[in-house]
């Protein structure tokens, strides 16, 4: 019998959530609200009401080697402090590796009701 995991939010968490779950043997089923992967490393222009948004200018406050996944390095090519873009392009270097987003559901609103 195969469990299903909800998994809220495709940013650096979900990611790493995600592929927890499918080494477990899991199947998870990522729920994200906006239209891409990144969570609030994503920088948009136009950011949507109620959402935060990163400035275009932001660069990691730590190292990539202390930031990066253990199961997979940042590539050495990349800057020791990298802007928010670089980070975007690991993420989805990230996801296409261990094949996630096949699992991430984008421009997903849960609803929820009070009981």
């Amino acid at each position: 019998m195969t469990r299903r995991v909800a998994v809220v939010g495709g940013g650096s968490s979900g990611l790493a959530c995600i592929k927890c779950c499918l080494d477990e043997g899991l199947e998870p089923v990522c729920f994200e609200s906006s239209d891409d992967i990144g969570g609030l490393w994503r920088f948009k222009e136009n950011p949507e009401p109620d959402r935060a948004s990163i400035y275009h200018s932001v660069i990691i406050n730590t190292s990539k080697e202390m930031m990066c996944f253990s199961d997979f390095p940042i590539p050495a090519h990349f800057p020791n402090f990298m802007h928010n873009t670089l980070i975007m392009d690991y993420f989805r270097m990230y996801a296409d590796h261990f094949q996630l987003t096949k699992h991430i559901r984008i421009r997903y609103k849960m609803l929820c009701s009070s009981m």
